[in-house]
């Protein structure tokens, strides 16, 4: 796959970015250190088949083994035991980053009819949710598989310090309103 977005991120964004924001070093510009991709699912210990779905899912969506994550307390509300399974995870780094921004900004986000919430109170992270995951083309053969699974919550982690770094760096990247 011709990554577009890396080129794009070195020879375009990085010295826009140069520019806009007056660094002095190369070094400093703002850089994408990991993505995240969580699925949430209680009921994991009672349902082993949408386990297997889930991890078959994040399979297919990043060509990355995904890890099932385990509760490490007692919860009585959400009727939780300890070391119980509740979801799974992939962690996402260097190519790999740039390969899944690829579909996500290409395929996913246009496809998406109702508008993302992006959670912008941590200054590092950009989180937000896609609730139809029958948007990414690699699942749309097996759909029933994957009909009722819950949503996927991406974070983008980076080396930002400031909230205005930050805005004008997704601009590059996404068009985020505030």
């Amino acid at each position: 796959m011709n990554n577009n977005i890396k080129k794009h991120y070195k020879n375009i964004i990085s010295y826009d970015l140069l520019t806009k924001l007056h660094y002095k070093n190369i070094f400093q510009i703002p850089k994408i250190t990991k993505i995240c991709l969580n699925i949430g699912f209680k009921k994991a210990n009672i349902e082993k088949k949408k386990l297997i779905n889930i991890l078959v899912l994040l399979k297919l969506i990043t060509n990355q083994k995904p890890i099932v994550t385990q509760s490490k307390k007692n919860n009585i509300l959400l009727k939780i035991k300890k070391n119980s399974i509740i979801g799974c995870k992939v962690t996402l780094r260097k190519k790999n980053i740039f390969i899944f921004l690829e579909k996500l900004i290409i395929f996913i986000i246009p496809n998406i009819n109702k508008k993302i919430k992006f959670n912008l109170e941590n200054k590092k992270i950009l989180s937000f949710q896609i609730k139809n995951i029958l948007n990414f083309f690699e699942l749309r053969r097996e759909f029933l598989k994957f009909k009722d699974i819950p949503a996927i919550d991406i974070s983008i982690h980076t080396n930002i310090d400031s909230n205005k770094e930050l805005f004008i760096f997704l601009n590059s990247l996404f068009i985020i309103k505030k």
